[in-house]
Parts: structure tokens; sequence; C-alpha cells
């Protein structure tokens, strides 16, 4: 009677997980959709945004595997994904932009749209409007400047952290005692 029962019991088992994996969806061809809207939210869903969206990413959902850190040099990610910034003067999104660019040692064109209306129209052929700040990672298009966008956006390609540029040391020599911090013995 137990061999029955244990019989019946692994049947169970095998016809539960057969059932479970025909009922997972997979995630193989699906897309995300992640954008901001007018206030600055940011919106992550598997249906395409509204027209109003300032900044639109949408992504193949392939795996779910964590992607690593290559080791691969900041001049073959600019070659392979290179950051424009389209601005105008006096521009308080544009300067910050900039210089969190700068921060992180990010090599990228500025182009100054003011007043240059053939920079105006290559703008309007890359973004789709003329609005500023707009930076261009390779084919990736952010309308305004939002630090952790951007930062995203920059990590997602392979540029460095901040912080994780390496920078050449100078060998320095240690500083000799002072007359105050040398100790003699017995006291």
């Amino acid at each position: 009677m137990d061999q029955k029962k244990d019989r019946i019991m692994r049947w169970f088992v095998v016809l539960l997980g057969v059932s479970l994996v025909g009922a997972v969806p997979t995630v193989y061809g699906a897309k995300a959709y992640k954008w901001v809207d007018k206030y600055g939210n940011v919106t992550y869903q598997d249906s395409p945004p509204p027209d109003s969206a300032t900044y639109i990413e949408e992504k193949e959902i392939q795996s779910q595997k964590a992607v690593r850190s290559t080791g691969v040099s900041i001049q073959e990610v600019a070659a392979k994904s290179p950051v424009t910034l389209y601005l105008i003067p006096d521009c308080a999104s544009c300067d910050a932009a900039r210089a969190y660019l700068k921060k992180r040692k990010i090599p990228f064109k500025e182009k100054n749209v003011e007043n240059n209306p053939e920079l105006q129209v290559e703008m309007k052929k890359r973004i789709g409007v003329l609005t500023v700040p707009a930076i261009l990672i390779g084919k990736k298009i952010m309308k305004g400047y939002i630090q952790s966008l951007l930062e995203g956006e920059l990590d997602a390609v392979g540029y460095p952290k901040v912080g994780a540029v390496e920078t050449p040391e100078t060998p320095t020599e240690p500083p000799e005692p002072s007359p105050e911090s040398t100790t003699t013995p017995g006291y």
C-alpha cells in the first residue's frame, strides 16, 4: 500500500511540475518600456508610452541574467556609444548635464544649437524636436536632463562609474616624521 501511495505522490509531483512550467510565461520576445512623464516620474511598463513622454527607452527582454562589467576601455565604449550633448548658453539643465559628464570623465561632443540653423536641422533629424538639453548616447535619445537616468544609460553601455576612472598615481615619498611626533623609549 505504501508503494502505491509513493507512486501516486511521484506522479502528482511530476504532473504539478509540468503544469507549472506550462503556466510560466516566456520572457523571450517581450518588450519593456521606460519613460519619463512631464512631471519627471519614471514609468516602467510592457505597453508603449503616451506621446507626451519626454524620454523613451524600449528594450527587448531576452533573459534575466545580470549584466557585468567587461573591463572594456573608455575609448572602446566611446567609439561604440559616443555621447553628444545638444545645448544652448544660459541653460541650467544644460550646464548640469555638462558638469555631470565631466565629473564622470565621459568624452562627449558639445553642440551649441543657439543661432546655428545647421545644427538645429541636425538636431531635429537625430532627436525629433528642438529641446535642450538633449543627449545622445550611441543611438539612445534623452530629452532633458535627469541625473539618475543619464547615470543609468551611461552605466548600461559600459562607461565607468563616478570614481571608477583610473588615474595614474604619482609616487610620493612618505613624509619625514616631525620632531613632535617621534617617541623616545622609556617615556
